[in-house]
């Protein structure tokens, strides 16, 4: 019996039960995290020695593809920890579940049920989207999207005279697809800021990341006229994700008095800045640390909105605060529905989206608190918010901060990276022991708001 048998063998012996589902998907995350943890420690994975903390917080924002480094990355790595760091990099952006079960299905025509609640919870998917066709889609596109952003890539780094252009082609279009945003070059993406080709390319690579499969199979779907139509969740993110991506940088150029005497070339940089914190890729070609108190604002709350389900990105999501929108439209309109193309959305949904918003809030506000406590002294209250923002949103931009924070407050905001890869609501799932059902219905008593 080979391992893969052995794996559907142990998947099919696992209870349905919602919370050891998402407990299990939690230690697979952690396993992939430890495991990370433990190849970085390897001498010839280094070329500099590197406190265990910093290993930690590494580690942890490799696998949740944050991109916040507390050390140079390619300084401090040699080719084969640049290779290993990329492997999870592609590991945590597409989801270990869906590789798992793209390897399961080679060999059986359908899932362990355990699989199937895996895969939802680590995509968000909708209860009746076809998983099969989810799984084929995502290493389809996986595979064609990053191929062609290596080719693009390749040209790019080529004419720009970098060293081994196709080693450069192959780490960023991986790390902009999954929305990591680790860089080989110590400024990231700054020393690029007029190339074009290069530039444009990863905006493409993490925006495509960003909207995620279900939009793209969606498009492919129609486009082989297999669907007439593309899903409501489909035209909900492009168009939540264009109004979002437009607005934030209109907002974020007239914020700072740097980008406007720039011109046009200013507000290319608040494009790409704007759209590096929206889809969660966190390259940066404009110092965040130059941005006026207006322009950081602006990044914070785009980070907090975030990328979309189904993707490779984190926050809460473009859908969820579209959701929010639509309800408080409907109360000011005092409609008892909530409807998105004439389409009415389900009331679990919207308890989703207030949930998942709660939850985020208070994770975040938690995560400041207590790096503010201990590094409240040190460094300015914006730019701490701005780092724990960066890290449960799985962004990965910060204002310099990284090196300098104590080992607790590193400690902090790798938790806080871990929890925004899962999700604060897988999270939120695994903290809380599921509540018998009511036989009665309670009673219903108003209460003043």
């Amino acid at each position: 019996m080979n391992r893969l048998d052995n794996l559907k063998k142990y998947l099919l012996k696992r209870s349905g039960n919602p919370k050891s589902s998402t407990l299990f998907l939690i230690k697979g995350y952690l396993f992939l995290t430890c495991l990370c943890l433990f190849i970085l420690m390897l001498p010839f994975s280094r070329n500099v020695d590197i406190a265990f903390v910093d290993q930690v917080f590494f580690a942890t924002s490799i696998v949740s593809t944050t991109g916040l480094s507390p050390i140079d990355f390619g300084a401090s790595l040699t080719f084969f920890g640049e290779l290993s760091a990329l492997f999870f990099i592609q590991l945590g952006g597409i989801g270990y579940m869906a590789l798992s079960s793209f390897l399961i299905l080679k060999d059986s025509p359908q899932l362990p049920k355990l699989s199937m609640l895996l895969l939802r919870l680590e995509f968000n998917l909708p209860e009746r989207y076809p998983l099969l066709s989810f799984i084929q889609s995502v290493f389809v596109f996986t595979v064609l999207i990053e191929s062609i952003g290596v080719t693009v890539l390749y040209f790019g780094f080529k004419d720009a005279g970098v060293d081994q252009p196709m080693w450069s082609a192959i780490f960023h279009s991986v790390s902009a697809f999954c929305t990591a945003g680790f860089s080989l070059y110590s400024d990231s993406m700054s020393s690029f800021h007029d190339n074009a080709l290069i530039t444009n390319t990863i905006l493409v690579l993490s925006i495509l990341g960003s909207v995620g499969f279900i939009v793209l199979l969606d498009f492919w779907l129609k486009i082989i006229r297999k669907r007439k139509h593309v899903t409501l969740t489909s035209k909900i993110i492009l168009i939540s994700t264009l109004f979002y991506i437009l607005l934030g940088t209109f907002l974020l150029y007239v914020s700072d008095g740097l980008l406007i005497a720039d011109g046009v070339n200013g507000l290319k940089s608040a494009f790409f800045q704007l759209v590096s914190a929206h889809t969660t890729v966190g390259f940066n070609n404009f110092p965040i640390e130059h941005l006026k108190l207006g322009g950081v604002l602006v990044i914070i709350v785009i980070m907090i909105i975030g990328a979309s389900p189904a993707g490779t990105g984190g926050g809460i999501k473009t859908t969820s605060v579209t959701a929010l929108i639509g309800l408080l439209y409907s109360i000011l309109r005092k409609r008892r529905h909530i409807t998105f193309f004439k389409k009415e959305i389900p009331a679990q949904k919207i308890y989703l989206a207030i949930s998942s918003s709660i939850f985020y809030s208070v994770i975040l506000l938690l995560g400041t608190w207590l790096v503010v406590q201990i590094d409240g002294a040190v460094f300015s209250f914006d730019n701490l918010l701005f780092e724990c923002a960066s890290a449960l949103s799985t962004v990965g931009l910060s204002t310099g901060i990284t090196p300098e924070l104590s080992p607790m407050s590193k400690l902090v905001i790798s938790v806080l990276m871990f929890i925004g890869r899962l999700g604060v609501m897988t999270f939120g799932f695994a903290l809380i022991n599921q509540s018998p059902m009511m036989r009665e219905k309670p009673k219903i008593e108003d209460i003043a708001l």
